[in-house]
């Protein structure tokens, strides 16, 4: 018992070196809810229950395309984890694919003979530097842990010969990642330009008959993995009509406009990794090179790609980054004031590590509804209440949120966020066209033949509707709820807002 209570001595390095891998802590167990998440849960949940996938969408009443749902499996994950744990599944499930992230770092720089200093701020700044695309519950979280999978897969069949085990286990796991990326995620596209890039140039230095052939054979099966899907060529298709270097989503814009606190956030790691490479004069490979230059131009022209460039900086150059932190450490560990063991610095990690669990272990049975996208769960109640059975034309961020909420009560929504999945680009032009308040934006309602209208107090079509007769069904802070119909405004019941996934 002694043993156990006994708290080490240690220095304050040691209690530096904790205090990243603490404070990172506190940031991935805070879970916010993206807009998508319900959708994501709901169409899980369904192709469950039903064991097949929709070829039509019946949530929205102007859905006009066939369904291509490139993230069934995904969703199916999603719905199932949150179907057996709930909140706590989920978190876990988010905290299980970061760990996963963190094990592969680890290994890169482990190989590579780093320190445990060194390899804790390699770790920690991977997961930090990445978290801009894993730090909600969405498909792309998966796509960020298979692209880290994809590249140790490649570095095990570099260091081993081409008759090792391991070497013919990896070049079997490859494809069999890429059928099941494909199923889950666009981003198998990123990891596929990446295994192009990296047989290419295999083959550019080799210049061996073998390394074409197998680098040739690899990518063929890889391509063909991907074809193992419920749409077959039809995902191609798809994919090619609606991915591309420029879309009319937020997190699609390029890397220079971003904000520019977001900006200095992505350019961490790369410094430091450009810092290590200047100290230690430890140059990458050219290869490496080359698959960070494209990344890192794909990421200068959609912003999203930019958690693939983190983790292919963070593995490729993980060589360079563990010597210049191992040189960091002797220089800190050479000081007898910072290297020095104490009780009291035991004490104090001892307390930083408790204080951390008591804040962090409680969030893991929540996902917090938060951001300006928020909606109105007062409007939800009047909907649910007096709208059933109704063609609501929505703001596309709360398209799913309607969808979880409102589609027991047999209401449909006009737009959701999955946009060009089930709506072609002639729904999208004119939802697009309405929110802004084009002209003829009033007419729109009618085109579509909506009974009820659920948008935000400040968007300009709101006064618009009102002069051409729409009337104010429900109205509070956040949103309005316009109708044909006449009344008296819904004045609702005050109630608790408990800002958690899945909401009232």
């Amino acid at each position: 018992m002694r043993a156990l209570l006994r708290v080490p001595r240690r220095s304050l390095v040691d209690v530096a070196s904790c205090l990243l891998p603490v404070w990172l802590a506190l940031i991935v167990t805070h879970t916010a809810a993206d807009a998508d998440l319900w959708g994501h849960i709901r169409f899980g949940a369904d192709s469950i229950a039903g064991r097949t996938l929709a070829a039509f969408d019946h949530y929205s009443f102007t859905a006009d395309t066939p369904w291509i749902n490139h993230e069934w499996l995904s969703e199916v994950l999603l719905a199932g984890v949150y179907g057996a744990g709930g909140a706590v599944g989920l978190n876990l499930l988010k905290l299980g694919v970061l760990g996963a992230i963190v094990f592969m770092t680890w290994r890169a720089g482990r190989l590579a003979g780093g320190s445990r200093f060194s390899l804790v701020a390699l770790s920690s700044l991977v997961v930090f530097a990445s978290y801009s695309r894993t730090q909600v519950l969405r498909p792309q979280l998966f796509s960020v842990l298979f692209f880290a999978v994809l590249l140790t897969l490649l570095a095990i069949r570099e260091r081993r010969g081409w008759n090792d085990r391991k070497t013919k286990a990896a070049s079997v796991a490859i494809p069999v990642l890429f059928c099941i990326w494909a199923n889950a995620h666009g981003g198998w596209l990123v990891g596929m330009a990446t295994l192009a890039v990296w047989v290419g140039w295999d083959f550019v230095e080799r210049r061996t008959l073998r390394s074409f052939a197998e680098g040739t054979a690899l990518t063929a099966a890889s391509l063909a993995a991907t074809l193992v899907n419920p749409y077959g060529l039809g995902q191609w298709t798809f994919l090619h009509q609606t991915v591309g270097l420029s879309r009319d989503v937020s997190d699609w814009v390029p890397f220079l406009e971003l904000q520019p606190g977001m900006i200095a956030f992505e350019l961490i790691l790369p410094l430091v990794a450009l810092a290590a490479l200047l100290v230690t004069r430890q140059w990458p490979r050219p290869r490496d090179v080359v698959v960070i230059a494209v990344l890192a131009f794909g990421t200068f022209r959609v912003s999203r790609i930019d958690a693939f460039l983190q983790i292919a900086t963070g593995l490729l150059l993980a060589p360079a980054i563990v010597d210049g932190l191992g040189r960091l450490e002797r220089r800190l560990r050479a000081s007898p004031r910072l290297n020095t063991p104490s009780f009291a610095h035991g004490v104090a990690i001892v307390a930083i590590v408790t204080a951390t669990a008591a804040v962090a272990l409680p969030r893991l049975n929540r996902i917090y509804i938060e951001g300006p996208w928020t909606p109105d769960p007062e409007a939800v109640r009047f909907l649910q209440a007096q709208a059933p059975n109704s063609r609501l034309l929505t703001w596309f961020d709360w398209g799913e949120y309607a969808i979880w909420h409102l589609s027991p009560a047999g209401i449909r929504v006009s737009m959701d966020g999955r946009r060009e999945t089930v709506y072609s680009d002639r729904v999208l032009d004119g939802h697009w066209a309405f929110y802004k308040n084009d002209p003829d934006a009033g007419t729109y309602p009618d085109a579509i033949g909506a009974d009820r209208i659920w948008l935000p107090r400040r968007l300009p079509v709101v006064s618009v509707l009102r002069e051409r007769g729409w009337q104010v069904a429900f109205e509070s802070d956040v949103s309005i709820v316009l109708s044909r119909d006449s009344g008296q405004p819904y004045l609702p019941a005050p109630a608790e807002f408990q800002p958690y996934f899945p909401g009232p």
